[in-house]
């Protein structure tokens, strides 16, 4: 029986590949696997190899000026992992923790540009992937700075849930976050995340549990992401 070929999500790297530049990208390099918690990549360590998340979520992490650390971004089976050190320097820009057990496959720089000289479509794609990146980065940014806590929470779970629902799990959203890295994420206190979470579960909205989010009702959470839905309600 022939192994079916993995479904990777829209709007990764490896989703926008065309198919003979993504069979051999994924040839490249050696296969390594990060248990839960472990550092991928390390802020401010030097290095230039990239990773292709193959399995697994990772999440990206940034210390501030006051020395707390930020959820920046989540990443998902597909996209690429540690690619800006090579554009920019050899400096990492950010810390990189495996969510859950992830198997990657490990590319040194020069081995990949190679890659993306003998593949043009490729090339494109990975500028349109950097690109991406940072446009999601100011967006984010934009829809964080106004907005009660519900809202700003409304506007994080909706990608997580759109991105990350497990098939057949009514909604669960397949990363592990802390009601903290959530906060983090949306940038405001614990404390508002707390709320924010307990008026949702009131309103049939969300469920959770340990580490677990469930959508039961992504409609009204898209109508509260956009400010359409009265809180408390």
């Amino acid at each position: 029986m022939t192994q079916a070929q993995p479904s990777w999500a829209q709007g990764t790297f490896l989703a926008a590949l065309r198919g003979a530049d993504r069979d051999e990208l994924l040839t490249l390099g050696s296969p390594r696997t990060f248990a839960v918690g472990s550092a991928l990549v390390r802020e401010g360590e030097r290095g230039t190899d990239l990773y292709v998340l193959l399995r697994g979520c990772v999440k990206v992490l940034g210390d501030t000026v006051d020395g707390h650390t930020t959820l920046l971004a989540i990443r998902v089976p597909g996209d690429l992992v540690g690619e800006l050190a090579g554009v920019r320097n050899d400096v990492r820009s950010a810390t990189v923790l495996a969510a859950t057990r992830c198997i990657v496959r490990s590319v040194d720089r020069p081995t990949f540009d190679a890659f993306l000289q003998r593949r043009p479509a490729a090339a494109r794609e990975f500028m349109a992937s950097i690109t991406g990146k940072l446009q999601q980065a100011t967006r984010l940014r934009i829809d964080l700075m106004g907005g009660s806590a519900a809202v700003r929470l409304a506007r994080i779970l909706l990608p997580l849930y759109e991105a990350h629902a497990l098939p057949g799990r009514d909604g669960a959203i397949g990363m592990p976050l802390s009601q903290r890295e959530l906060a983090a994420l949306a940038g405001v206190a614990p404390a508002s995340i707390y709320r924010s979470l307990a008026g949702l579960r009131a309103a049939g909205v969300v469920d959770t549990g340990y580490r677990q989010i469930v959508i039961r009702d992504p409609v009204r959470l898209a109508r509260l992401a956009r400010g359409e839905e009265p809180e408390g309600h």
